[in-house]
């Protein structure tokens, strides 16, 4: 099991990975059929939120102790998910 700088470390690395992603993902949408970006930036918005509250997410177990970090870590770990989801979801419908 990893420690909680570990983990802090783990989704600190992944945050930015995903932040150059997004705006990645941003910028092909913008080149795409009004339709197709109208549903892209949709998907996008939804994945920020998601990313915002996993940066929540870390700001409270850089806070916390490590009693804390296994209460909350089931929620990071859902988000992680759903973030990793709609990014695959976004390049998917882009390479159709």
């Amino acid at each position: 099991m990893a420690t909680r700088e570990e983990y802090i470390n783990k989704l600190e690395t992944k945050l930015r990975e995903w932040n150059t992603q997004i705006d990645e993902l941003q910028e092909k949408a913008n080149e795409e059929s009004q339709g197709l970006k109208v549903k892209l930036e949709e998907r996008i918005e939804i994945l920020t939120k998601k990313r915002e509250a996993l940066k929540l997410k870390l700001n409270q177990i850089k806070e916390s102790g490590d009693k804390t970090l296994e209460d909350i870590k089931s929620d990071t770990e859902q988000l992680w998910g759903d973030v990793k989801k709609g990014l695959a979801e976004i390049r998917e419908i882009i390479q159709k």
